[in-house]
């Protein structure tokens, strides 16, 4: 069983107008074809979806469909737009998620890819790396710039550009400061980590090992506010090596489990799905800041 796109539009055009009479003019048909097209969708489906009436309401399951007609709909008509577009001479949009510390550092590379295509559409998101490769995987974000995971799906394409550390750090004005550097092992559980994104326990195995370290933690998507809670002593988080280079007051908590995490860095699609024009370039982009340097 499938809908037609008819009954799609017929279905839609009712609700919205809240009559068959007016959605007939609207699509340019008859009163009796968009009536008989109700009726045999009704069938099909072996459910009544409108209440008849002034105006013609529906049903709990014809509010359903029309939640699905609005999508397909919206949907069509994002694609017919994004085709003028390129028509236009405008390429496709950059769906993009980044994690904060690569937007803080290498934010550029977007100026630049801006720069030299002035047409194409932007959709960023600053977001924890971890929940970038849910997002990616998911379809939410067509590219993920972040860290890449201690084991990574294997439906996405990965591109390395660096090797970075994030190390478990806490601002010299937390009271335990001293004893959290120097007997981390007897300290850490009685503070808060503070960390950038809570995933699903079962989604992560491995990871409830470290949450067991401490006496609690929260979600702080905001680097600067997690920055601002850590200086106000209000718990320990990690920091990228880079960024601690420049911040002052952090104390690496270098004897503790976990002192150090080591990640790559880079890109991530997902392997099936070609790439958008605008993703291919920004892809370039990146490649030879990172890649062609190296060589």
């Amino acid at each position: 069983m499938r809908l037609e796109r008819s009954e799609i539009l017929a279905f839609d055009a009712v609700v919205e107008t809240g009559s068959f009479s007016r959605a007939a003019e609207r699509l340019n048909v008859s009163q009796s074809a968009v009536s008989q097209t109700i009726a045999n969708l009704e069938h099909k489906l072996d459910t009544r979806l409108l209440i008849r009436g002034s105006p013609s309401v529906p049903t709990e399951a014809g509010q359903r469909l029309f939640r699905f007609t609005r999508t397909v709909i919206r949907e069509e008509s994002s694609v017919l737009d994004d085709i003028g577009q390129i028509r236009a001479g405008a390429l496709s949009t950059l769906n993009l998620a980044i994690n904060s510390v690569v937007n803080r550092f290498h934010g550029g590379l977007l100026l630049r890819f801006c720069q030299q295509n002035p047409l194409t559409r932007l959709k960023v998101d600053v977001a924890p790396s971890r929940e970038i490769v849910y997002g990616v995987s998911e379809d939410r974000w067509e590219l993920g710039f972040g860290l890449f995971q201690s084991s990574m799906p294997g439906h996405l394409e990965l591109r390395p550009f660096f090797e970075e550390s994030r190390r478990l750090v806490v601002h010299a004005s937390h009271p335990l400061a001293d004893e959290l550097v120097n007997r981390p092992e007897a300290t850490l559980g009685q503070v808060t980590l503070l960390t950038s994104y809570l995933d699903d326990v079962a989604k992560r195995p491995g990871g409830d090992r470290l949450r067991h370290l401490f006496a609690d933690v929260w979600e702080v998507s905001h680097l600067e506010l997690r920055l601002a809670l850590c200086e106000a002593g209000m718990g320990v988080t990690y920091l990228s090596d880079s960024l601690l280079e420049e911040l002052e007051g952090f104390r690496p908590i270098d004897r503790a489990e976990f002192a150090a995490i080591d990640r790559t860095v880079g890109l991530f699609s997902q392997r099936d799905k070609p790439l958008s024009e605008a993703a291919r370039r920004f892809v370039a982009i990146c490649e030879r800041e990172f890649v062609d340097r190296r060589l």
